[in-house]
């Protein structure tokens, strides 16, 4: 069997098994300096469940051509007022400027959490004081010291993992701690963080570290609600000659939702298989961010390899673009999937 491997080493974001339907294989991602003896999110990097496209390694979390603007935190929302926001109440959306609305997580009416800490928040996890380009977010609602307030999950080019984590202490900062995983793209590829911490800068920001100081965020206001999505990513798209594989298609079906939620349909077809699955929605802060491929169907068995993390932006209204390295080029020129608009 593999060995797990602690955020930030080469299981995170090295190369998966070449050929597949699905995506691209990641690029590696250099190794912190130190090791933390913790292993706060352990990622296998055993070929399960989920779906590739061809010896190609794709950038996570990139920069979109359409988020050039400069995003101004001071005009996020970030903390709707615990008595106005339940989860009963109308779907959130944006306004013109794309600015994040409250949460429509519900917030609750009274608890232990101070009100600016409410509310979705996302960053870059950094390690040694490099970016790893993973994304963690936490969705932190009202409720008293004990209780499971806290969501949380991890995207990592070849994983997804999400939790539920406790209230263990409010002071001059919050002290969650998480203790076992609800959601493993690939399946039992997740362990838990543990313990961490979430202070609030003065800029507006939340500080975030796990508690051996091993790995650290600054986490910003974030959009959230069931319609996360802008219009111009959803429908039903395809890539031919998918991710460099001759005769290969892709096809993605990419429906509204809420970040965290499955809100795709893939089906990845060649001469060699037929792979179907579906993708979580990781982020729209840079571009749309989409899990690695969970497998539903495959034929024949196991003939589906590992998968990544696809970021696309957006190319007028008809075309979807994904960047990756192709790993048997030696050129180092990064190459460009396109998705063309089917429905």
């Amino acid at each position: 069997p593999n060995t797990p491997a602690a955020l930030g080493s080469v299981g995170l974001g090295g190369p998966g098994a070449p050929g597949g339907p699905f995506a691209p294989v990641p690029t590696p991602t250099p190794p912190p300096a130190k090791r933390s003896r913790r292993k706060p999110v352990i990622i296998a990097s055993a070929i399960v469940a989920t779906l590739v496209i061809a010896g190609a390694a794709a950038f996570a979390y990139m920069a979109s051509d359409d988020d050039k603007e400069k995003r101004d935190y001071s005009k996020l929302t970030r903390t709707p007022s615990a008595a106005s926001t339940t989860s009963d109440g109308p779907s959130p959306s944006t306004d013109d400027s794309g600015s994040p609305t409250p949460s429509s997580t519900s917030l609750g009416s009274s608890g232990d959490v101070p009100d600016e800490y409410l509310g979705a928040w996302e960053g870059e996890i950094m390690e040694s004081g490099s970016a790893t380009g993973k994304i963690r977010r936490i969705v932190i609602s009202q409720g008293a010291i004990g209780s499971k307030t806290i969501e949380t999950f991890t995207a990592a080019s070849d994983s997804f993992c999400q939790t539920k984590a406790t209230l263990k202490d409010v002071k001059s900062l919050l002290v969650v701690e998480d203790e076992e995983v609800d959601t493993s793209i690939p399946t039992d590829s997740c362990s838990t963080v543990g313990e961490q911490t979430l202070k609030l800068g003065d800029d507006g920001s939340i500080a975030w570290n796990n508690s051996d100081g091993s790995a650290s965020a600054t986490l910003r206001p974030s959009k959230s609600g069931n319609k996360a999505i802008p219009d111009k990513y959803l429908g039903t798209w395809l890539a031919k000659d998918a991710f460099g594989e001759s005769g290969a298609t892709l096809k993605i079906t990419i429906k509204q939702g809420a970040i965290g939620t499955e809100v795709t349909d893939d089906l990845g077809e060649s001469q060699r298989y037929e792979c179907k699955g579906n993708r979580v929605l990781v982020s729209v802060e840079k571009g749309l961010v989409l899990s690695p491929a969970n497998i539903t169907e495959e034929a024949p068995e196991d003939s589906c390899p590992s998968s990544s993390m696809l970021t696309f932006t957006a190319a007028g209204s008809d075309k979807l673009r994904v960047q990756y390295d192709d790993p048997n080029d030696y050129s180092d020129e990064t190459q460009t999937q396109t998705f063309t608009r089917v429905d």
